[in-house]
């Protein structure tokens, strides 16, 4: 019989999973950033695609658990798996699209993290049992895929150039995020 606290146990591994896709995509952009093929759209769409899947079952464990703030995973989730499938389902178009879909990815991440950001700081700002260093990291989400989304989009250098720049920009983020999954487990002990 499963005790109480087993049951109550998060699997952290799932953020870990998400935040390595994360990882796993700078790397790829960085070691082919000419090979804008479809086998190179198809793994990052499915790498976005199964970071949006470790996110939505995490999201759903806290639910079972009586946890209701697992909304922002759930935002997450839907964001890489439609970012994901949208990837997945141009796989045949051309280098441009690839880039514009990860740019605007970004885009949207940076959007998402900022809010995220300034209701986590609302909630927390009449207790003084929180940890506001979550507020920083979320600053630097916003910060990293902002940069990211610049370089696919607006920068003036050529493709390999910025998918490879790109590539740091991801691997950053999945960093950034392992920070955060780390300060936000503490903060739920």
């Amino acid at each position: 019989m499963e005790s109480i606290t087993q049951k109550h146990v998060q699997p952290w591994w799932l953020m870990h999973l998400h935040n390595g896709c994360y990882v796993l995509m700078g790397i790829v952009l960085i070691m082919y950033p000419l090979q804008t093929s479809i086998l190179l759209t198809g793994l990052l769409g499915g790498l976005l695609l199964l970071a949006g899947l470790s996110t939505a079952v995490m999201s759903i464990r806290l639910r079972k658990n009586g946890q209701a703030d697992a909304i922002w995973l759930t935002v997450s989730s839907l964001r890489n798996s439609l970012f994901g499938l949208t990837l997945l389902v141009e796989m045949g178009s051309s280098p441009n699209t690839m880039v514009n879909i990860l740019g605007l990815w970004g885009i949207v991440y940076a959007f998402l993290q900022a809010i995220e950001a300034m209701f986590y700081f609302l909630g927390t700002r009449s207790s003084q049992d929180k940890d506001y260093w979550v507020e920083v990291i979320h600053f630097f989400c916003v910060l990293i895929s902002g940069g990211f989304a610049f370089v696919l989009i607006i920068s003036p250098m050529s493709l390999p150039n910025s998918l490879e720049i790109a590539g740091l920009f991801l691997i950053g983020l999945g960093i950034i995020q392992v920070v955060l999954t780390h300060r936000l487990r503490a903060s739920a002990a």
